[in-house]
């Protein structure tokens, strides 16, 4: 039986936005046809923390 390869994991994180700053999201007003459209094809976590509400601090978290 030949192992199958690894999955290729990306992970995508936009700065400078709440949730609700998406269409995907629910958002009427605000246009995101490209973040709506990845969306529609990949895992969105809608139930996600952060350790510091200010985007760089943040990102560094992740390391």
């Amino acid at each position: 039986m030949k192992a199958k390869p690894p999955l290729n994991v990306l992970l995508v994180i936009t700065d400078q936005q709440r949730a609700t700053d998406t269409g995907f999201m629910g958002n009427p007003i605000l246009k995101t046809p490209h973040l709506d459209a990845l969306a529609a094809r990949a895992m969105v976590f809608d139930n996600a923390w952060v350790a510091n509400p200010v985007c760089m601090p943040n990102r560094s978290s992740l390391a």
